[in-house]
Formats: C-alpha cells, structure tokens, sequence
C-alpha cells in the first residue's frame, strides 16, 4: 500500500517546496494536500451568532483556500500524480496536527518560513509546533 503523505499548503514559496519534495521523496505516494484557513485573523465579536461581516470575510478566505488547491492540483497534475485536496478552519498548526491524527496519513512535509531570532519567538513556527506534536514523521523542507 503506498504511504499516504500530507502536505499543508499556503501561499508561500516554501510550501510550494514542500510539495514538490513530497513529489520527489514520495514518488509512489498517495498525497493530501491540506490548506488552513487561519481563523486568528478573523475579528471577534462577542454576544453575535451571525455576523455578516465574519460570514463574508469567512467565505472570501475559502474563496483563497479554493484556489491554491487549484494550484496545488495543477502542480500534480504536471507531475502525472493525483492530488487529494483539504480545507479546514482554525489555526494552522492545531489543524494540521489534527488532520494528521484523525486521518490516515503515514507522513506530512510542510515548508519552512525560515524566520529565526526575535521572529520566530513572536510569530512562533507552524513547522515547528507541527513537529513536536505531530504522530507521524515530519519532514521540514526549507
């Protein structure tokens, strides 16, 4: 049965990376191509149940996520290998690690931002939360 591999996707250069690594390392792989769509960013209003505002900006955002699984897609598509596509809402890390729990997945490689120092401190590392706590292997491509 061919290992079934993860691959968290954004708009970045590194995650673009990550998939073409998981392509190369993974060439008989099955692969899931997961994009999170941070819910940090979306304002809080307390004491509402539907806000328009939230839903809009909520529905621009999987607007977003729709289209890098297109991109995501094409890449594999390129490559001759089928590309299994995700969504999710919350936070990109928590998500990830999720997925990777509930699903059967046998491996996630997810890029790297390369931020360090005071960076890295106070924007923390989805790559790295996502290592620690990950119950498969992790492999961080850079």
């Amino acid at each position: 049965m061919p290992p079934r591999i993860l691959v968290p996707f954004d708009d970045s250069e590194p995650a673009r990376d990550a998939l073409e690594y998981a392509f190369d390392l993974f060439p008989d792989g099955e692969f899931v191509v997961l994009v999170v769509v941070d819910t940090t960013s979306l304002p809080y209003i307390p004491n509402t149940t539907d806000d328009a505002e939230t839903s809009d900006e909520t529905q621009e955002l999987l607007a977003d996520a729709a289209d890098l699984l297109t991109e995501a897609e094409a890449t594999g598509d390129e490559r001759g290998t089928d590309v299994e596509t995700r969504t999710r809402l919350g936070t990109p890390a928590q998500e990830i690690r999720e997925y990777a729990e509930r699903d059967p997945v046998d491996h996630v490689v997810i890029g790297s931002h390369g931020r360090s120092g005071v960076a890295r401190i106070l924007l923390g590392s989805v790559a790295e939360v996502v290592v620690r706590h990950s119950p498969v292997p992790v492999t961080v491509v850079r």
